[in-house]
């Protein structure tokens, strides 16, 4: 249970971690050009998501390390 919700923790702040990284990027783009172009709109609709995944197992893998460590004092 404790892996699921470091995991759901993880995914929670990768989240919010992408929201307000590509929120930022949409807003450098549409001030220097007024327009986000095909390209850029898929990285910026699929950006949160992303970090949301990688923000899990990253969770994951950091609470199994940290949880390995206390375990070979």
């Amino acid at each position: 249970m404790r892996t699921l919700g470091v995991a759901v923790l993880g995914v929670f702040a990768g989240l919010a971690v992408g929201f307000a990284l590509f929120s930022e990027l949409v807003g450098r783009l549409v001030a220097a050009d007024g327009v986000v172009e095909t390209p850029w709109a898929f990285v910026i609709g699929f950006g949160p998501q992303l970090t949301a995944v990688v923000g899990g197992v990253l969770a994951v893998v950091l609470d199994n390390k940290l949880r390995r460590r206390r375990e070979d004092r």
